[in-house]
């Protein structure tokens, strides 16, 4: 009796879902049109001739999260932080990461190397966000795959040996929801000293608030103004909370 309960609950709800999908496909824009939104931050995003509203980021996409939205992009940052720090509070104490065998030398061989790499994929995903598809999100998540390789290749407790722990794990993340903290407020402590307009997390210059990042890095290299180092910041805090979170599901309870 209970199965066939089960069984009509499932094909109501796989039913419902469709339809919700298909209204909202069947609700989607004819392809070539564009709202006057969308159409205003495509437009500006990455306009030499006019710079009042642009980005300096040719990823439309990116600059939209860190520039014309950054603010929605900061507060699920922090979401993502409170949310890492309430999972760490039910993981009581600072159990030992006991190292293990692990597994063959070949595969252990073979994880020092793909984690170099791994790391490095983690980087240029964030730092070429602004012209590719990326950002500190995916860096973080790729940098994190890095350490899972460690710990199911190398044991649990190899990382310690790696300098990393959960405790240097959670002060790495803060280390860079700090950076992005310290980019959102820099505007503001500028506008306090010099008498003149500017607002957290501005970006680049506005006619009525003068205050912006670079725009250009060494080598005429596009910067996004506080797009990459602010990414940056991003790819460390989210990388280092699903480490805390791998490290936590690895954990063995104390020794007495």
């Amino acid at each position: 009796m209970k199965d066939w309960r089960a069984s009509i609950l499932g094909v109501f709800f796989i039913v419902l879902m469709s339809s919700i999908l298909t209204y909202a496909f069947l609700g989607y824009p004819e392809i070539g049109f564009v709202r006057p939104l969308g159409e205003f931050y495509l437009f500006n995003t990455y306009n030499f001739e006019n710079q009042s509203w642009w980005s300096a980021s040719p990823n439309a996409v990116t600059g939209l999260l860190w520039d014309y939205r950054g603010y929605d992009t900061l507060y699920e940052t922090m979401v993502f932080y409170v949310g890492i720090a309430a999972v760490a509070m039910f993981f009581e104490g600072h159990a030992k990461l006991r190292k293990t065998g692990g597994m063959t030398v070949i595969v252990r061989s073979s994880a020092r190397l793909i984690f170099v790499f791994i790391i490095t994929s983690a980087f240029a995903i964030t730092i070429f966000s602004i012209k590719t598809p990326g950002g500190g999100f995916q860096g973080g998540s790729i940098m994190a795959i890095a350490y899972i390789a460690i710990i199911v290749s190398l044991s649990r407790g190899f990382l310690p040996e790696m300098n990393l722990d959960v405790e240097k794990a959670h002060l790495a993340k803060i280390a860079g929801l700090a950076l992005i903290a310290g980019l959102t407020i820099v505007p503001v402590v500028y506008s306090l000293a010099s008498g003149s307009a500017a607002y957290a997390l501005q970006n680049l210059p506005k006619a009525w608030a003068p205050f912006g990042y670079p725009t250009f890095l060494g080598f005429a290299s596009l910067s996004g103004g506080l797009i990459i180092p602010i990414q940056l910041g991003e790819m460390i805090h989210v990388g280092m909370g699903f480490t805390i979170m791998f490290l936590l599901l690895t954990l063995k309870d104390k020794e007495d």
